[in-house]
């Protein structure tokens, strides 16, 4: 990944747990007959995820206004070893959030001034 992108939440529900961490909620994709069966057993029609520590600072600091290299910068600050080497750990959360329709990727700043 580009260091010169800047990685952006989607618009999804999200909050942060008693712990501090980031919890996203996203609607469950069902089928028809799976939807009827949810109906009949009054299932949640929505999934919870918890991220973990390093998610969580990940999902925070993908706000459409750091580039890539600002947060592996800040996530290396603030894991050192814990989340050596920073590029691939940092780049392959940002994919997965990607795969899952919970990010996008924008070009470099338009606004020299940001």
């Amino acid at each position: 990944m580009g260091n010169g992108l800047i990685p952006k939440r989607a618009d999804v529900d999200w909050e942060i747990n008693g712990h501090g961490l980031v919890v996203i909620t996203v609607d469950k994709i069902l089928g028809k007959f799976e939807t009827k069966i949810s109906d009949i057993f009054k299932a949640p029609k929505k999934v919870r995820r918890s991220l973990d520590d390093m998610n969580s600072k990940l999902w925070l600091l993908m706000d459409g206004k750091n580039t890539i290299e600002e947060i592996m910068n800040a996530m290396d600050e603030e894991f050192a070893e814990k989340i050596s080497p920073v590029s691939e750990r940092v780049s392959k959360s940002i994919a997965h959030f990607l795969e899952l329709g919970y990010a996008e990727i924008t070009n470099i700043r338009t606004n020299p001034n940001n």
